[in-house]
């Protein structure tokens, strides 16, 4: 029998929280190393540049995304009229590599690009904003997943996959910052929820999502069904009398953040002038489903989402029954909805795009599942 004698976790001290933050720093590298050694980091000056121009590559839907990049191109401006002045970086280094066994396409773009001048100071911002979204996402989801898990060093070795997962997640993509904040602003929500904190934060929250990605429209959705009573329901009496729905504050609550959505989401378009979807590989709808799933570019999906996911989705499908109420609901509400829309209208090779599920629902419940194991072996062997 194995008894404990000395706490695995220590209590709170500053040694305790310099070591997190020095992991979280490191583990907040690896995805930037692998969008720019494995995808097409370098892309992202020109396509900010395109976008704040009012032309971007793939207008609809990226010239809608404005959030990101007007706030970079704010920290862009601050940069300039502060530290640039006592520190002109472009005038301190000169960026070039030795020629000693032959250079490749990509790394003379990369030296040309960065003896462009101004981008050396874009490059620097992107990776410094990149790097502080992955530390909210760590820190988000550390606390989202303390709600349910106990053990912190299991919420450490989620942390550590969650990184993983992060870096295997960069396919077909540049530093793509609408689709972090975007994680951020789900995290965000759901730990407003469990914590019931404000919920008046989701009046800023929403608008904020629907000036970064279209995405963000479950978020008053998500606030909504949380709020909803299933403890009675059963999917095999399909009991839908047992259902309790929210109460009127609440209806209205949600009416009004789908308002404010609708509203940015809307303006946008009209502000910029409406284009139809761009075309990638096939239409949009039954074409790109099929590409997804009976094809060269589906069996390349495939093997994306499992250097991302591993084999998660199968174990929760498998041991559903076990998880928390409110997780369930999650999965039943996002999880179908989310890969659906995805796979009819996007590459489902890019993996990036699934993560806010995987983050707010698969890693919890795959994290519970675990800790529930170890307590009940423990307590078996007591």
């Amino acid at each position: 029998m194995f008894t404990p004698t000395i706490p695995l976790w220590s209590k709170k001290t500053k040694g305790r929280r310099l070591f997190i933050c020095f992991c979280f720093a490191l583990l907040s590298v690896l995805p930037i190393y692998r969008s720019f050694y494995y995808s097409n980091g370098l892309l992202t000056y020109e396509r900010q540049k395109a976008l704040i121009a009012g032309h971007s590559e793939f207008f609809n839907p990226w010239q809608y995304r404005v959030l990101c990049p007007f706030t970079i191109e704010g920290i862009v401006w601050a940069y300039d009229h502060t530290v640039d002045k006592v520190f002109p970086i472009e005038n301190k280094f000169h960026f070039s590599i030795q020629n000693t066994s032959g250079t490749n396409l990509e790394t003379d773009k990369f030296v040309s690009l960065m003896q462009t001048p101004g981008v050396m100071k874009y490059m620097l911002i992107f990776v410094l904003f990149r790097f502080v979204e992955h530390l909210f996402i760590f820190y988000l989801a550390w606390i989202l997943w303390s709600y349910f898990i106990k053990g912190k060093w299991l919420i450490f070795l989620g942390i550590n996959f969650l990184a993983l997962a992060l870096g295997n997640s960069v396919t077909a993509a540049d530093l793509a910052f609408n689709t972090y904040l975007d994680v951020i602003f789900y995290l965000i929500t759901a730990n407003l929820i469990l914590y019931k904190w404000n919920r008046n934060w989701l009046y800023l929250i929403t608008p904020l999502a629907a000036l970064n990605r279209e995405t963000g429209l479950m978020i008053p959705a998500l606030y909504f069904v949380s709020q909803m009573g299933f403890s009675n329901f059963s999917f095999r009496k399909f009991n839908l009398k047992e259902i309790v729905w929210p109460d009127k504050p609440t209806w209205i609550f949600t009416i009004i953040l789908y308002i404010i959505f609708i509203s940015i989401f809307t303006g946008l378009r009209i502000y910029y002038g409406y284009q139809p979807p761009q075309e990638w590989k096939v239409p949009a709808g039954l074409p790109m489903l099929k590409l997804n799933l009976f094809s060269a570019v589906g069996f390349k999906a495939y093997m994306e989402l499992l250097g991302t996911f591993g084999v998660i989705p199968f174990i929760i499908l498998y041991k559903f029954k076990s998880f928390p109420l409110i997780l369930r609901q999650w999965f039943i509400f996002m999880v179908p909805i989310w890969f659906l829309v995805h796979y009819i209208s996007v590459v489902a090779y890019q993996t990036r795009l699934f993560l806010v599920p995987i983050i707010l629902i698969f890693l919890p419940m795959m994290l519970w599942l675990a800790e529930k194991e170890l307590v009940q072996r423990y307590k078996s062997s007591s």
